[in-house]
């Protein structure tokens, strides 16, 4: 009986719908477009110049200010839930987990983010702190995606994907413009954008945002959490007028608040009276920094197009509060966590230059780039330790991109690479050739072969971790129960050089437009990654058990450790293979669809050893074998607009502390929907329900750092939009 008034109500809904659509005096101008007109209208830069996606010989995707408005979403994260085949997970309230074509984990570490052309790719976490991008949505003009490799033109670390967000420029937001959004979990976000003309000529916007979101519910214990957050953000574009060129200048500054409860193998001593050899901190994070960034676009001799554009960025991160595993130089007496800060700062100072030339057959990019980077990372004590976190690093690089058009209109050759000396892991060389054939207007075909690395992260290759904690009993069966603690320790080797992950990448895929109404786009690929980062053990781990076995006779039992001892390593090995497909379908002039479907599968080598399998099967689970989505955008009677999203994501899995057996968190399916009233030409009113379909679900559990495990819940969210 309930699955038939189910099947009532969504029967009666589509009949409602069809009704008012069709009695609609005039559509919506973005659902009007033709098709055809679409694919004039996604453009893209991710190949150092604007053009159509459809000429890409890549899987691109744009995600334009409209779809943006029209799927309500408040974070950069939830936008990128629209594109086809990216995985996004939400970790926290403003913690997400986003990558490209699997390995996800809060600090992504194979994708590389930029706002504008800067790169956020944080080098303190080798991955992009998405708390500390709270951009202003309406500002955003669109976002461009590549799933797969970019790294011969963008460099180390684009290695499974590219995103780039654009903002709007100064001259396009003329007005004023203020965005107010509230929620239930208590969210409340307030967002202003002033935009007018410089005397001497040009223009200039100045923008805001300030929000603070409630706790989540805690996955294990359906209480509210302690990840509540409070985040602003301040900044102003100029856009002068100048003689034989365009420059613009940007500037932000940003802080943002939270706590969370981080998670810490521990010495049986120190640790949580229901968790014996673990134990929870409660830490409060401050963030805060600031950016400039210039970008000068001229034309020089014989029609070059230059582009010069520079940055500093200045980040800081800082938790506090009662942290440590109980291990370190008192060994094998364990050491009471106390009170300490954790985290580091970071400041990178970008010069990049590239020049384009049409020379008959040839579309020629070449550039330079120039990066400093100085970062203090303050880690004092395990279960993070790093003994000398400061550090000054300087990379450069160099890179060449040639089209050549074989056939006029039907055959490009695309040729180039990257030279690039990275501060950590040497000089590295990150060629590609691509191909695209278009037999008609309408149709294209696209293969690519690429090779791209990652530079690893100094906290996982340079510190100490403590990885888990158990009862020594279970190590040796001769010591008693609870006597000791055996803690899996994972150092620097020694006189160890540090080596960047390795990708070769090949793809292919295939778009056509039917018609004006009907258009497909569909792409494969198979990667081999070797040089993954990962662990082993000693082949004789057993560290200090000989000094621990007579600790307990002075000190009690349970405040005393020894250590299964392993090495960090860049041996690990994985293939990746998979496919993303999507149609866009005009049913009606009021009625736009879009449909994807994505298929991923990533399987590692396993050697045996327990460390290094660990991590081969926590990246094997991390990220959804299959994604499914529906978007349905509706143009309704009397200026309503209903936009209503459905998606699938299947089972994942994760470790959580000391276990040694995978969590499995359920396939789950979101309803999203969003009602629109454009009350007048400046007034826009909107009710959006999220996750309709269940009270709470889970969407990923972290693991570096640990933290605790909460749940995406059902939410309401009303938000006022007004032009003056």
């Amino acid at each position: 009986m309930t699955r038939q008034h189910g099947l009532w109500r969504w029967s009666l809904l589509v009949c409602a719908i069809h009704a008012s659509c069709a009695a609609a005096a005039s559509g919506n101008e973005f659902l009007e477009m033709s098709l055809e007109e679409l694919v004039d209208y996604r453009l893209m830069s991710m190949s150092r110049k604007e053009q159509r996606v459809a000429d890409m010989a890549a899987a691109a995707y744009v995600i334009s200010a409209e779809e943006i408005r029209r799927s309500g979403a408040q974070s950069i994260p939830e936008a990128l839930r629209l594109v086809p085949g990216l995985n996004v997970a939400q970790i926290a309230r403003n913690r997400w987990a986003v990558s490209s074509r699997g390995f996800n984990e809060r600090f992504s570490s194979k994708l590389l983010v930029q706002i504008d052309g800067r790169s956020v790719y944080s080098p303190l976490f080798s991955g992009v702190l998405w708390e500390t991008q709270d951009t202003v949505m309406e500002d955003i003009e669109r976002i461009e995606v590549i799933r797969g490799p970019g790294a011969a033109l963008w460099g180390t670390n684009a290695m499974n994907g590219v995103i780039n967000i654009v903002t709007r420029s100064a001259a396009a937001s003329q007005g004023n413009k203020v965005s107010t959004t509230v929620g239930t979990g208590d969210l409340a976000s307030v967002s202003m954008t002033h935009g007018a003309a410089l005397a001497q000529g040009g223009h200039y916007k100045v923008y805001g945002k300030t929000s603070t979101m409630g706790g989540s519910m805690e996955r294990n214990t359906g209480v509210t959490g302690q990840d509540a957050v409070q985040q602003q953000r301040l900044g102003v574009r100029l856009e002068p007028q100048v003689e034989g060129g365009q420059l613009s200048l940007k500037a932000e500054v940003y802080q943002a608040r939270s706590k969370d409860f981080w998670g810490t193998p521990t010495v049986r001593a120190f640790s949580d009276a229901a968790t014996p050899y673990a134990r929870d901190s409660l830490l409060s994070e401050d963030g805060h920094g600031a950016a400039v960034q210039a970008r000068y676009a001229w034309r020089g001799a014989q029609g070059a197009e230059n582009v010069l554009q520079t940055s500093i960025d200045y980040d800081k991160s800082i938790h506090a509060g009662v942290w440590g595993s109980g291990t370190g130089a008192l060994q094998p007496l364990g050491q009471a966590p106390s009170y300490m800060q954790m985290g580091g700062t970071k400041t990178d100072v970008d010069v990049d230059f590239q020049q384009r030339r049409i020379l008959d057959a040839h579309d020629f990019i070449w550039g330079l780039n120039l990066r400093h980077t100085s970062d203090n990372l303050l880690l004092p004590a395990t279960p993070y330790l790093l003994l000398d976190g400061k550090s000054q690093r300087l990379n450069y690089s160099a890179f060449v991109h040639d089209e050549i058009s074989l056939l006029p209109e039907r055959f490009k050759l695309i040729v180039g690479s990257k030279f690039e000396k990275d501060g950590l892991t040497g000089f590295n060389i990150q060629p590609n050739v691509r191909a695209l054939y278009t037999p008609g207007q309408n149709e294209a075909y696209w293969g690519a072969l690429s090779r791209s690395v990652r530079s690893s992260r100094r906290t996982e290759s340079l510190a100490t971790l403590d990885i888990s904690a158990q009862d020594a009993h279970f190590v040796d069966p001769r010591i008693p129960a609870g006597m000791l603690t055996a803690v899996t320790q994972v150092s620097p080797k020694a006189n160890a050089t540090l080596q960047a992950e390795d990708a070769v990448s090949l793809e292919g895929g295939w778009r056509k437009q039917f018609s004006n109404f009907l258009s497909v786009d569909t792409s494969l690929f198979v990667t081999d990654y070797s040089h993954l980062r990962g662990a082993r053990l000693l082949s004789n781990p057993v560290t200090g058990l000989d000094q621990a076995r007579g600790c307990p006779a002075i000190y009690g039992p349970g405040a005393c450790y020894f250590t299964l001892a392993g090495y960090n390593t860049n041996l690990d090995k994985a293939r990746s293979y998979g496919g993303e497909f999507s149609v866009e379908w005009h049913p009606r002039a009021w009625w736009k669809l879009q449909a994807a479907y994505s298929h991923l599968h990533v399987k590692g080598v396993h050697t045996g050893d327990r460390l290094g399998d660990t991590q081969v099967v926590a990246f094997e689970n991390s990220a959804p074998r299959h994604q499914l989505s529906l978007d349905n955008h509706f143009s309704l009677a009397h200026n309503l607009n209903l936009n209503v999203r459905l998606r699938y994501n299947s089972e994942t899995a994760h470790y959580t502390l000391n276990s040694q057996e995978l969590t499995r968190l359920a396939p789950y399916t979101g309803l999203d929907m969003r009602l629109a009233w454009q009350f007048n030409r400046y007034t826009e009113l909107s009710l959006q329900g999220r996750n309709l379909l269940q009270d709470r679900h889970t969407e990923f559990i972290n693991i570096f750092p640990v933290t605790r495990a909460y749940d995406v819940q059902r939410s309401v969210l009303a938000q006022a939009v007004v032009r003056f």
